[in-house]
């Protein structure tokens, strides 16, 4: 199943309707199972900090049945005409790869030349790399050197995998988001955090998750497949 993620009673408009897609809300007043084994979510704050990997954390708590296990949003028409046709569609891609992605960016400067992950991290969020480094430091972690070197990522948590491997990163992955929700407002990535658009100090933790899943299967040196056409993403750098 694909766990299209949403907030707001209004945002039900905007959902697939069809197979492999499943509605699951983010806050209390759409999912009233939203804090079932899962404290995490109670307050609203951390919902905030942690934005999709709140639904991560409570299929992870709350284990379904199903073979594959991915993630999208509500907001997916407005970055990428692409959906699965069926679950057997996502099952025959899962069978020759090991994560599939709709998410892909190819990440360019404003002259249209490329730039890696941790440069587009560090244009789009002043001090980021510097909490990776140091989160990662903590929990006796080193940050791959292909962060430093690619100048592509899969974004915006668009990705399906086999549950098993989903279950490998959240075991990855959560000592450190339970860590970074717990200390964010201490960091000065927090306090030099720029506000912009959507882009906000309240969300950092979320910009952190949203590398750690391509930190994870950098470390792993996994490439997640692409089903479509990979989007260019300009940095005024």
């Amino acid at each position: 199943m694909i766990y299209q993620l949403f907030y707001k009673p209004e945002h039900r408009a905007d959902l697939f309707q069809n197979d492999p897609y499943k509605p699951f809300g983010l806050e209390p007043e759409v999912n009233s199972e939203l804090l079932k084994n899962c404290d995490e979510l109670t307050s609203h704050k951390d919902r905030l900090q942690l934005v999709e990997y709140g639904a991560f954390l409570w299929h992870w708590r709350n284990d379904t049945q199903d073979p594959w296990i991915g993630f999208t949003s509500h907001r997916q028409k407005d970055k990428t005409t692409f959906s699965f046709s069926s679950s057997d569609e996502v099952s025959k891609l899962l069978s020759e790869h090991d994560i599939v992605g709709w998410g892909k960016y190819g990440l360019l400067d404003r002259k249209g030349f490329p730039i890696t992950l941790a440069k587009q991290a560090e244009v789009c969020h002043p001090g980021l790399n510097q909490f990776i480094s140091e989160v990662f430091s903590r929990f006796d972690k080193k940050v791959p050197m292909r962060w430093f070197e690619d100048n592509f990522g899969f974004f915006a948590n668009y990705w399906v995998m086999p549950k098993d491997m989903f279950h490998e990163f959240m075991e990855y992955s959560w000592p450190m988001v339970k860590w970074s929700v717990e200390n964010i407002t201490s960091s000065d990535y927090y306090r030099t955090q720029n506000s912009y658009g959507t882009v906000s100090r309240e969300k950092c933790v979320g910009y952190f998750l949203e590398r750690l899943f391509i930190l994870w299967y950098l470390e792993k040196d996994l490439n997640p497949y692409c089903p479509t056409n990979p989007f260019p993403l300009f940095h005024n750098t």
